[in-house]
């Protein structure tokens, strides 16, 4: 997913700790401070789920959508 530039606009940032890491299914799940947890996939913009551990600090990009919300794009914070 690539960001528009009206989607950038109406973009928010959040930062989440990295609860389940599963790299041979393209999928991870982090949690943040409000206790709402996030997925990204391998098709998700960012350095790679390969590289996330579980326990890691990352900043989720979110991006509203109609009824719902969805990471746009994340990167690690350590």
């Amino acid at each position: 997913m690539s960001l528009s530039q009206s989607d950038s606009a109406t973009a928010s940032s959040v930062v989440a700790t990295a609860q389940e890491v599963l790299p041979r299914f393209g999928l991870a799940y982090f949690v943040d401070d409000k206790n709402y947890t996030w997925a990204v996939t391998t098709s998700t913009p960012g350095p790679g789920i390969e590289g996330l551990r579980i326990g890691q600090r990352v900043r989720l990009t979110i991006q509203p959508r109609p009824g719902f919300t969805v990471v746009g794009s994340y990167e690690p914070l350590n």
